[in-house]
C-alpha cells in the first residue's frame, strides 16, 4: 500500500507526463510549450522528483495510462451517476457501468480494471453520502467483481451493509477485509459496528480494541468502544438480575424456617406497633432522630445498609423502640403471645417490641440481614 507521500509524488509525475503529452500532441503553441517546461521544473522541485532518474520514473509512472484518460473515466462515471440520481428511489436502480473484467492475467487484475474498480468505489461513496445504501452496496460489489484483493472495497461494503441493517453480511465483509490486510484499522471499526448492530457487545468491544491497537488516536473507535462496554455492563447487570437466586438466598427463602414476609406482616404485634407509631407521632420522631438520619445519609453516600448489630446496640434507637412499644403496650393488646410473652416485668405480656424480638420469623430475617451485610460477599469466587 502506497504512503501518502508516494501517492502525491505519483500524481505530480502524472501531471508532468500529461504536460509532455500535450506538447508532443501539439495541443499548445511553441510559447506555451516553453512555459510548460518551466512549470514541469517547478513541479519536480516542489515534489522532490528526479526527472532524470529512470528507475523513479518507471516506479511512479501511470503508463500505459495517462492522466487525461483517468480524467475521462471519472467524467464518464459522474455523468452516469447524475443520470442514475435522476431516477433514484426506483427499485431497479443499479450502479452504472459494466463491471466485466477486461483481462484475466495470472498476475491479477489489470491496471485498467483497478482504475475502473476505484471509480466504482468513488461511486459507492457518493451513494453513501446520499444514504442510498442499496446502490452503494451494488457499486462496491462491482468494484469487488473487478478487483477482489483490496481490503477497502470490502470494508466500505461492510459499512454500507451495516447502515442497511444487514449486519451478518457486514461481519463477513469486515472479516474478509481484515483477512486481506490485517493492518487495515477501519476493518476493525466496520467489524465492531456490525457486531454492535447484532447486539454482540463483547465481540464489538474486542474489535474496537484491536482497531485501537493499530490506530490509538481514533476518536470514533474510542467512543464506540465505550458505548460497547456500557452496553456490555448493562447486559451483565440484567443477566445477574434475571438469574436464579443463589443457594444461600434459596435456602433463606425455603420452607425450612426461612423468612416469610406474609406471615410477618400479618403478625398482630408488628401491626400494632406500626399503628402505634403512626398514631402517636413515632414515625415523625423516628425520621427526625439523629441516629436514623446518620444511617440514612450513610446509605445515600455508600449504598450500604446499616448493620443489624449496630442498630440493636444503638441506645437512642433502643430507647425510642422501648418508648414506642410502651405506648403501644398501654392499649393492652392481647395479640402478642408466645413463649416469652408471660414472663418478665409488668406489662411485658402486651409489649409488641418484646413479642417481635421473640418472633422466630423476625429473628431469622435479622440473622439473614446481618449475614448479608457482614459475610455475603464471601460466596463469590
Amino acid at each position: 500500500m502506497q504512503t501518502p507521500e508516494e501517492s502525491r509524488k505519483r500524481l505530480a509525475r502524472a501531471i508532468i507526463e500529461y504536460l509532455d503529452k500535450a506538447v508532443a500532441d501539439s495541443l499548445i503553441s511553441t510559447d506555451g510549450a516553453e512555459s510548460l517546461e518551466i512549470a514541469k521544473q517547478c513541479i519536480s522541485d516542489a515534489f522532490e522528483l528526479d526527472l532524470e532518474d529512470d528507475a523513479e520514473t518507471k516506479a511512479l509512472s501511470l503508463k500505459p495510462f495517462s492522466l487525461d484518460k483517468v480524467f475521462d473515466v471519472y467524467m464518464a462515471t459522474q455523468a452516469k451517476l447524475e443520470s442514475s440520481n435522476n431516477t433514484a428511489g426506483s427499485s431497479t436502480d443499479k450502479a452504472p457501468v459494466d463491471a466485466t473484467p477486461t483481462t484475466n492475467t495470472a498476475s491479477g487484475p489489470s491496471d485498467e480494471d483497478r482504475m475502473r474498480a476505484d471509480a466504482f468505489k468513488a461511486e459507492g461513496n457518493s451513494f453513501v453520502t446520499q444514504k442510498n445504501y442499496k446502490n452503494a452496496i451494488d457499486a462496491y460489489t462491482r468494484a469487488i467483481d473487478l478487483v477482489s484483493d483490496t481490503a477497502v472495497y470490502y470494508g466500505n461494503r461492510a459499512a454500507a451493509y451495516s447502515q442497511n441493517g444487514e449486519y451478518e453480511k457486514a461481519v463477513a465483509d469486515a472479516k474478509q477485509a481484515l483477512k486481506i490486510d490485517p493492518s487495515y484499522s477501519k476493518g476493525y471499526s466496520r467489524l465492531g459496528l456490525a457486531h454492535y448492530g447484532l447486539g454482540q457487545y463483547k465481540e464489538a468491544a474486542d474489535a474496537y480494541t484491536d482497531g485501537l491497537a493499530l490506530d490509538p488516536g481514533n476518536k470514533g473507535m474510542l467512543e464506540s468502544l465505550e458505548s460497547a462496554k456500557s452496553k456490555l455492563d448493562a447486559s451483565s447487570v440484567s443477566d445477574r438480575a434475571a438469574s436464579p437466586a443463589s443457594p444461600a438466598a434459596q435456602s433463606a427463602a425455603g420452607s425450612g424456617g426461612g423468612f416469610d414476609l406474609a406471615s410477618l406482616m400479618s403478625n398482630p404485634a408488628l401491626m400494632n406497633m406500626a399503628q402505634s407509631m403512626m398514631a402517636n407521632g413515632g414515625l415523625e420522631s423516628l425520621m427526625s432522630n439523629p441516629s436514623v438520619s446518620r444511617m440514612a445519609e450513610n446509605f445515600r453516600n455508600t449504598g450500604q445498609t446499616p448493620s443489624m448489630a449496630d442498630m440493636m446496640n444503638n441506645p437512642e434507637l433502643m430507647d425510642m423502640a422501648r418508648n414506642m412499644s410502651g405506648s403501644a403496650g398501654s392499649t393492652g393488646n392481647a395479640g402478642a403471645t408466645g413463649s416469652g410473652a408471660n414472663s418478665g416485668s409488668s406489662g411485658a405480656g402486651s409489649n409488641p417490641l418484646a413479642s417481635l424480638m421473640n418472633n422466630p420469623a423476625l429473628m431469622n430475617m435479622a440473622r439473614q440481614f446481618m449475614q448479608g451485610n457482614n459475610g455475603g460477599s464471601g460466596s463469590q469466587q
